[in-house]
């Protein structure tokens, strides 16, 4: 009797060792892992604890979370990277809307005119911040051309500051033009229908359902943030101490490897904690 149902084709012998084995699939990531990101943070973590000497000691973290000095590090570098955050918030949020409303070649444009400053080295960036903050810089030219007195931008938490925005603001455009995007305009539109004004309808409407492209452009900032060497190198000086800038000294300067890779676990485990903290946040605003 002839057979009328639908064949299936025949399993190849690839297929089948995939079927029987995934994790063959992932394995190439995972070593991949593990000896370039996992194994130096074991290595860093030993080194900070002297395992090299077969006596696990956590001197060095006491030294570090015993002395104000390095507290104050600490602090300023949180403060730093908390500051710089809600500034590119507030700046970033109209330019990701305008973004997310814009069509054809306007939106091409502003695209272009967010991302094409990540064209550009770090390094370069900051020198031309250089060029404009310091004391006969273009700022302070205009200034002095106004009758107004200059501004002293350089070597200073302000020019930190500013440098730093500039360069960690697209990140946070492009997250919430990315989520303002998804959100149809007929929500606005019934919400002004309705009697709401603008600022309402921004704080009732709009802003609750771009929570989640905030949160994520405040995670990659934060965490960019803290982490920043260059610009706090080249525009701070001593009293802008941050926690990058400490470690590369005790490692070129003082030569202090363990207290060097004691301070890096440290950082580490701050910035862990940090997105822990804005993840459950998040988590919990959209939990019902």
């Amino acid at each position: 009797m002839q057979h009328t149902g639908a064949l299936s084709p025949p399993a190849t012998p690839v297929a089948g060792v995939f079927r029987a084995r995934p994790i063959y699939a992932p394995a190439p990531l995972l070593v991949f892992l593990l000896v370039f990101f996992v194994g130096p943070l074991l290595l860093v973590l030993g080194e900070s604890l002297h395992l090299s000497q077969l006596r696990p000691s956590f001197s060095e973290y006491a030294r570090i979370f015993t002395d104000i000095y390095y507290l104050r590090v600490i602090f300023d570098t949180l403060a730093l990277g908390a500051l710089v955050t809600v500034i590119c918030a507030i700046v970033g949020y109209p330019l990701a809307y305008a973004i997310a409303r814009s069509t054809g070649t306007r939106k091409s444009l502003l695209i272009f005119a967010i991302v094409i400053p990540l064209l550009v080295n770090v390094v370069v960036r900051s020198f031309g911040w250089m060029v404009l903050l310091s004391g006969k810089g273009a700022i302070n030219w205009t200034l002095t051309l106004l009758g107004l007195p200059p501004l002293n931008l350089m070597y200073n938490w302000g020019g930190v500051l500013i440098a730093l925005v500039h360069v960690l603001l697209p990140f946070m455009v492009l997250s919430l033009a990315s989520t303002l995007e998804t959100l149809d305009p007929k929500l606005e539109e019934a919400a002004a229908v309705l009697g709401a004004t603008r600022a309402r309808i921004f704080r009732r409407v709009i802003l609750p359902l771009s929570y989640e492209g905030l949160f994520t452009g405040s995670i990659l900032v934060f965490t960019l943030c803290v982490g920043s060497f260059v610009t706090v190198m080249l525009l701070g000086s001593t009293s802008t101490m941050v926690l990058p800038l400490l470690i590369y000294q005790q490692l070129n300067v003082a030569s202090d490897w363990p207290f060097a890779a004691a301070m890096g676990m440290t950082l580490l485990a701050i910035v862990m904690v940090m997105v822990w903290l804005q993840s459950r946040a998040r988590r919990r605003r959209w939990r019902p």
